[in-house]
């Protein structure tokens, strides 16, 4: 019944893209669905594909920011050789190229899902992007929104209001995140004395991992500490950081791991997981690191943190942005007063079938539409 595209803007590591795999293998079980990637660099690039869905990658070449909008021609050429569907658009940097491609093209309906703040207290470029996501919502046939906290934006409130707008928080998979953990060891500090302080994401400064290599440099007088980042990021952005690194003194006790396809080995290990981050939608790397019973601390700005950690009963929340509040919280956590999650990543399921059940709503109401045009 109905074709699903799934749409992403490349192949990197991140929530998103993981996201994206992990619903085109569970929906390619009920419907023909496709995984479209608008560029197809990245850590995934030889992993899309692998299960029952199909793939396709519309440009090979990299793809800097301004490149989003360069794959709406092939999409849009792409598209006209299928059949109707459903096109869901899985994160907030590629949904300009659906958008574009799909202007005066019938025969198909998008779902946009949007996975991080927009309201962000940026002026022009925030009043842009409101405008912006009051597009996305007029042309939409459903909204996702990833978390209950990005739907404070008014025009995400109103969609909610309307019924046009569902949240969805993240999930994890416990059984297979406990699974995957037992996998060896990716590093040598996972094995040794030294406490291990782990950042997971992409190198932007959304994460904020500069406050959290000043936090480390600040809770290291009390004790050795080794502070590991798991995520992808440009030259540029990985200078930046081990410069910053360097002056706060880590030295050696540095690591930018780069990417992985396992991160619960790595936060299985660690003694402490920080999510310091400006914003977030809903938090895919703190669940992860919650299911493998890792202790955590997460900003107060990073979305949902408040409220899948219980306000505190289930890891520890600082302000985000004063490193020595966040260096006070990682020394309590390597205490015996640590603050452990517990089985709380338990009560965030998969979001696998709530996504199927609004994709097959759209299905249901395009072939309404067709019956009556007939």
């Amino acid at each position: 019944m109905g074709h699903i595209i799934i749409y992403i803007h490349d192949l990197r590591s991140s929530g998103v893209t993981r996201d994206a795999m992990m619903l085109a293998e569970h929906c390619s079980l009920f419907h023909d669905t496709t995984l479209v990637a608008g560029h197809g660099e990245g850590f995934f690039r030889d992993a899309v594909g692998q299960g029952g869905y199909a793939s396709v990658i519309l440009k090979r070449a990299a793809s800097p920011a301004a490149s989003r909008i360069t794959a709406a021609l092939p999409l849009r050429r792409w598209l006209k050789s299928r059949p109707p569907g459903v096109v869901i658009s899985m994160g907030n940097l590629g949904h300009a190229t659906p958008y574009i491609a799909l202007r005066g093209l019938s025969g198909f309906r998008t779902i946009y899902r949007i996975s991080n703040a927009v309201t962000r207290g940026d002026g022009l470029r925030g009043a842009l992007r409101m405008r912006w996501m009051e597009r996305l919502v007029a042309d939409a046939a459903r909204i996702a929104i990833v978390g209950a906290a990005l739907g404070d934006a008014p025009v995400l409130a109103r969609a909610l209001e309307r019924g046009h707008a569902i949240e969805i928080p993240s999930g994890v998979d416990v059984d297979h995140a406990l699974a995957a953990a037992r996998a060896p060891a990716p590093h040598r500090w996972l094995g040794e004395a030294v406490p291990v302080i782990l950042g997971i994401g992409r190198l932007r400064p959304q994460k904020n991992f500069g406050l959290l290599i000043d936090a480390v440099a600040r809770a290291r007088r009390e004790r050795r500490l080794r502070l590991a980042i798991v995520g992808g990021g440009s030259e540029e952005e990985r200078g930046a950081l081990l410069r910053r690194a360097q002056a706060a003194g880590l030295g050696e006790d540095f690591l930018l791991a780069g990417e992985t396809a396992n991160v619960f080995a790595w936060a299985a290990r660690s003694d402490v997981f920080v999510l310091p981050s400006r914003w977030e939608g809903s938090s895919l790397a703190l669940l992860e690191a919650m299911a493998v019973g890792t202790p955590v601390i997460a900003s107060r700005l990073a979305g949902d943190a408040p409220l899948v950690l219980g306000e505190g009963r289930y890891g520890l929340l600082v302000d985000g942005d004063d490193a020595g509040e966040l260096a006070g919280a990682i020394q309590a956590q390597l205490s015996s007063a640590v603050v452990r999650p517990g089985n709380r990543a338990q009560d965030f399921a998969l979001p696998a079938d709530i996504y199927r059940g609004l994709i097959e709503d759209v299905l249901v109401d395009m072939a309404g539409g067709a019956r009556a045009a007939a």
